[in-house]
């Protein structure tokens, strides 16, 4: 995907030019799972399905990017969405 190539050239790194290519790798990875379980983690997602993945992606993202990583909006949107997702499970299993 370009815009992770064009952020990861911006940064200059060899770390955030390999991380710009997990990412498109994750991205197409989400597109294709979005077409099948839909865009919020649901019944039809496995242990292992991209969402599980978006928050770590996310987090990595703002370590290496910086500010540029908010250029990532689907990134950045499911990243965060899986993360406020795993904190209401981690609340609702200390209940």
């Amino acid at each position: 995907m370009g815009l992770y190539r064009s952020v990861a050239n911006a940064v200059g790194t060899r770390e955030a030019l390999e991380l710009a290519h997990r990412l498109a790798v994750w991205h197409d990875g989400m597109v294709v799972h979005q077409r099948r379980a839909g865009s919020v983690r649901g019944p039809l997602c496995e242990d292992d399905c991209p969402h599980e993945e978006a928050a770590t992606l996310w987090s990595e993202a703002l370590d290496v990017y910086q500010e540029r990583a908010h250029e990532l909006r689907f990134l950045r949107t499911h990243g965060m969405a899986s993360y406020r997702e795993a904190m209401h499970r981690a609340v609702a299993a200390r209940l």
